[in-house]
């Protein structure tokens, strides 16, 4: 048995273990995540620039989490068939979604990117659809780690 099968036995022990609702419920909390890294200048400013070790992000951790962690590259419909989130969030998310999955940053530089207006844009939207998930969730998990992020980050 190589490596590679090797981890592939152990994930599979480790979420055998795990409920169909917890790993859509861990999902959920890590797009609430995603989500909150777009909209938050200030978090951005710190991980990204003020290279917080508390809070270590980039640009390119903030989009790998959301688009290949996530598998949102191609769109929410693999996320809607499996049950992750629905249709309406989908749809809400669609703007935010499709500007992020457009933007092509003008430099490496964490600064540059902050100060550009198409990536303002996307924060913008992605804010827009926070508020959207501030509004609309009530699952008591999902609650709580919005507001654990605000309070962290406002």
């Amino acid at each position: 048995m190589g490596l590679k099968e090797l981890k592939i036995g152990i994930e599979m022990l480790v979420q055998a273990d795990i409920s169909d609702v917890e790993l859509k419920q861990r999902w959920r909390l890590y797009w609430i995540n995603c989500i909150f890294d777009f909209s938050s200048l200030k978090f951005q400013e710190l991980s990204w620039v003020n290279n917080s070790e508390k809070w270590p992000s980039s640009y390119e951790q903030c989009t790998s989490a959301y688009f290949d962690n996530l598998g949102l590259y191609k769109g929410y419909e693999k996320a809607i068939q499996a049950g992750n989130v629905s249709e309406i969030e989908a749809l809400k998310a669609s703007t935010f979604h499709d500007l992020a999955n457009f933007y092509d940053e003008p430099s490496q530089d964490p600064q540059d990117i902050l100060n550009d207006e198409e990536w303002l844009e996307v924060v913008e939207a992605a804010g827009v659809f926070w508020t959207y998930l501030k509004e609309t969730l009530t699952h008591p998990r999902e609650v709580e780690r919005i507001e654990k992020l605000e309070k962290e980050f406002s």
